[in-house]
């Protein structure tokens, strides 16, 4: 039997640069617990990481950006 992997991963949809946060949407993906820390992605490379803070809306999470410079479309995902 084969079990499919579900690894956690959503999308930047919203960036706050000057309060350092950002949305994502983990539509896709089961949603990560809160304080959990994943990297941020842009083209493959690891540009980053933020901390799921909350609160959560739906499949929309608030995560604080801990270093990097987050864009709309960046990947969130486990290291």
């Amino acid at each position: 039997m084969v079990t499919p992997v579900n690894p956690i991963q959503g999308r930047v949809t919203v960036v706050n640069i000057r309060l350092r946060f950002v949305i994502v949407d983990f539509a896709f993906s089961q949603p990560p617990v809160l304080q959990a820390r994943l990297g941020l992605y842009r083209d493959g490379q690891r540009i980053g990481e933020v901390r799921i803070s909350g609160p959560v809306n739906g499949t929309s999470i608030v995560a604080d950006v801990l270093s990097g410079e987050a864009e709309v479309g960046d990947l969130v995902r486990e290291d």
